[in-house]
């Protein structure tokens, strides 16, 4: 058995126990059993999917990554959206867009950035922006309240503050509507570009 035929069944290994089958029996492994902890699960799953990448590229682990300009702007298929999965406790934006970027092909493709939901959820009502010792900061409004979006007081060493943290209803309300996220952001590109364009051109009628 080759390297490639290996990956292929511990692929299929990893999946089977992802989805709470005993992959040598194929029987349903108990309701306490560790795969069937959700974090396990979703990490058997990114791993799977890691080795698919592999399989993908002939069986070599290094894959030269694409320059920013010439990577394909994010999006994601049905069953990549399908496949997100909201922790089970409040977590911070940064984490929920590490979730949705672990199901890309980072190599090939830009990853989204909390900047873009951020906005898509202020655009939406569900957060607002107020500047504070000259920093934004983000709050929720009495809409993303109810969606699970809450305010966490929480100490550095320069003292308390507070950030927005997500329920598992807010994660899953984002993963919901990730297509509108992502199509609020190619929409702000093109603006942004657009008025680069303006911005370039009066600059040479000026020059």
């Amino acid at each position: 058995m080759d390297d490639l035929e290996i990956m292929k069944r511990a692929k299929q290994y990893i999946e089977s126990l992802a989805n709470g089958i005993d992959p040598l029996t194929g029987n349903e492994v108990a309701d306490t059993d560790v795969v069937n902890n959700v974090r396990i699960s979703r990490c058997l799953f990114y791993t799977a999917s890691i080795i698919q990448k592999v399989i993908d590229n002939g069986g070599e682990v290094q894959r030269e990554k694409l320059k920013r300009s010439e990577k394909a702007e994010f999006s994601l298929t049905d069953e990549q959206a399908l496949a997100l999965k909201p922790e089970e406790r409040n977590t911070y934006m940064s984490n929920i867009v590490k979730n949705i970027n672990s199901v890309i092909d980072e190599y090939k493709m830009k990853k989204i950035q909390s900047r873009t939901i951020n906005q898509w959820l202020i655009d939406k009502g569900l957060l607002t922006e107020i500047i504070i010792n000259g920093r934004a900061k983000k709050n929720p409004t009495p809409e993303g309240e109810q969606i699970g979006i809450t305010l966490y007081s929480f100490m550095t060493e320069n003292g308390w503050t507070k950030a927005c943290v997500y329920s598992p209803e807010a994660q899953q309300f984002i993963f919901d509507n990730i297509d509108a996220i992502t199509a609020f952001a190619a929409a702000e590109a093109e603006e942004q570009a657009t008025e680069k364009a303006e911005r370039k051109r009066l600059a040479a009628e000026e020059a």
